[in-house]
């Protein structure tokens, strides 16, 4: 997996482009706002690596993460409304192979029942509510971020397919996709040429635009129409495409194409079909979205903290481009992993300028036997983007250099080593200035010991005037030795300092996972912590004694011992006692009745304190 240098680098760059491209996307109201925003399959894979590497590396998840967030945030220039049911967004899948693996977990939650599925196709636009009451039109709200949106009530009735007034005086919430048909595109793009305007860069980011104009009547001009696709308040039968009939018995605008059917080979016949003929539609599509019609099958089903289980987005083919390989830029982590990035010429993908590629580590560089000048095929799909997908021999120069694993640490110069069973190469030096400041950055962190004045400008200053050497020697810091510092002035001094002697005071779990010991994230440090009770009965405990533990295996088990025979990390610990850092003993908490007790909790929209606070409490 990537080394932890390139990994908490590329997973502040990941949440800064998600969360731009949700602002660009939801909220930009202007062709110049909507061309720094990418395409969907873009954007899925921003977030598909985001989720991969949060995964691999659980203590460098943010509780602000994109990933614990649905994209789209309410735009200031827009009132604020609260969903009353959340428009959650739809999990993906990117072939075929992996519908029919959904399918399969469907069946088996379901206790092996074959249920229909309501096929359709998936518009790329914008997702609007739209609520009557008393049978009118009273409010339209964006997605937002799936708990509140912005209110847009005088541009969704600019919509002239959607009705104003329903059949009779009924309390009505439902859902759809606004959209702006090829032809209204081009007419407006036609216009805005003339007019000198910049042009919008396609269809969906002109109707995102055009529903957060501050003028309803502008927004009239421009011709969007809208596709409803369910219920979210009122629903009157127990079929998804009952009410589907139902929305059509009130003139409500529904896809032609939505088709229900009765087994995964009538998905998979629809899905091919659409991805061979979408550019047949006179409007845009990016997918299909699959269904399951029961609503009590979907009841059974549930949802996920972000995606109901009962449905799922089909993606299309991702695109490809082809580049040269460059050279390799060797990143290295707390743990001394050293990670491979291939440099390659800038090459347009999917809307983005792609440059830099992470190869996992050496042994994918030896499967695809890569070398310096490879013409390389890049990939933005479903999985880490971008990747290398394929390289041609045929075009490799004979004098072309071939790429070896590192023979030493490019920032220490330390011999590098590959342990045996393990596929990373390794820098063995403790004190490596590159681990070193990892080391820190990952024992400040929140989901660490939470030092949140402390972030990586003040850490590389703090190592380079040699103040620290280690993340226990924060807790030897004096107010002059930061006072000084650039932009550190007595007030930000005396926060860090704050911030520093509160985190003296913490869980034992949390101390754990602050050590930064390779394979021991934060759960597999809550779980040794009420297992062990303290920091002496884990330090002391033997291999054997820690794979009892049903989550702990011998790899993590081994890692955690090797990790607390070293002398250098035992002499860490006592640093940190020493300096007043103190664990407190763990205490395994005994339910004896609770609501909650067995139940999933999804906590949303604003607390009154951090959600990690609530999350205690609730257990």
């Amino acid at each position: 997996m990537p080394s932890n240098s390139v990994t908490q680098a590329r997973i502040q760059e990941l949440s800064a482009l998600i969360h731009q491209h949700n602002y660009s996307y939801y909220c930009g109201d202007s062709a110049d706002d909507q061309g720094k925003s990418c395409k969907d399959e873009t954007y899925d894979a921003l977030v598909l690596e985001l989720k991969e590497l949060e995964n691999q590396c659980p203590e460098m998840k943010t509780e602000d993460s994109p990933t614990r967030k649905i994209k789209g945030e309410p735009h200031s220039s827009f009132p604020s409304r609260k969903h009353l049911v959340p428009m959650l967004s739809l999990g993906n899948v990117y072939s075929l192979d992996e519908l029919k693996s959904w399918d399969t977990t469907v069946k088996k939650l379901l206790g092996g029942q074959s249920p229909e599925y309501v096929c359709e196709l998936k518009i790329d636009g914008v997702a609007v509510s739209a609520i009557y009451r008393n049978g009118v039109l009273s409010a339209g709200v964006t997605r937002g971020d799936g708990s509140e949106g912005e209110e847009i009530t005088p541009n969704i009735k600019t919509i002239s397919c959607l009705p104003l007034t329903l059949k009779d005086e009924r309390d009505l919430e439902v859902r759809g996709e606004v959209y702006l048909p090829r032809k209204n595109f081009d007419a407006l793009n036609q216009q805005r040429l003339n007019s000198a305007d910049p042009l919008f860069k396609n269809p969906r980011n002109a109707a995102a635009g055009s529903l957060r104009l501050l003028d309803s009547t502008e927004t009239s001009r421009r011709q969007l129409a809208v596709f409803i696709y369910t219920i979210a308040e009122g629903i009157p039968h127990e079929m998804h495409a009952g009410n589907l009939d139902f929305l059509r018995q009130h003139e409500f605008p529904l896809n032609p194409e939505t088709k229900l059917v009765s087994s995964i080979e009538d998905v998979l016949e629809f899905c091919r079909y659409w991805e061979e003929h979408k550019e047949e539609l006179p409007y845009d599509i990016d997918g299909i979205v699959l269904k399951v019609n029961s609503l009590k099958q979907q009841k059974k089903l549930g949802f996920t903290a972000k995606s109901p289980r009962w449905a799922t987005a089909f993606k299309f083919t991702a695109e490809q481009a082809a580049t040269v390989l460059r050279s390799i830029e060797v990143g290295v982590g707390r743990t001394g992993i050293l990670t491979p990035v291939a440099i390659l010429d800038p090459v347009e993908l999917n809307g983005t300028t792609v440059s830099r590629a992470t190869l996992h580590n050496y042994d994918q560089v030896e499967r695809f036997n890569l070398h310096l000048g490879d013409h390389v095929t890049l990939e933005k799909g479903g999985e880490i983007i971008p990747k290398i997908v394929a390289v041609d021999p045929t075009l490799r120069s004979a004098e072309a250099q071939k790429i070896e694993p590192p023979s030493a640490c490019p920032v220490c110069g330390s011999l590098a080593l590959r342990p045996e069973g393990e596929v990373e190469w390794r820098c063995p030096n403790l004190e490596c200035p590159a681990q070193q400041k990892e080391q820190i950055l990952h024992f400040v962190s929140r989901r660490a010991m939470d030092i949140d004045t402390i972030g990586p400008a003040l850490i590389e200053q703090l190592l380079t005037k040699k103040l620290l050497k280690s993340a226990a020697d924060l807790y030897l810091l004096r107010h002059e030795d930061l006072s000084g510092l650039e932009r550190m002035g007595d007030k930000s001094a005396e926060n860090v300092l704050s911030g520093i002697e509160k985190s003296k005071k913490c869980e034992l779990g949390q101390f754990v996972h602050a050590l930064g010991i390779a394979n021991v994230g934060e759960k597999t440090a809550r779980i040794l912590a009420l297992h062990f009770g303290t920091l002496e009965m884990l330090m002391s405990a033997a291999p054997e004694e820690m794979e009892k533990i049903e989550e702990i295996g011998p790899v993590i088990a081994q890692s955690i011992f090797d990790f607390f025979q070293h002398e250098e990390q035992r002499q860490l610990i006592a640093d940190f006692l020493e300096r007043g850092v103190d664990p407190a003993e763990e205490k395994i908490l005994e339910i004896i009745d609770s609501p909650f007790s067995g139940k999933i909790v999804v906590l949303t929209g604003t607390l009154s304190e951090p959600r990690d606070v609530w999350k205690k409490r609730l257990i």
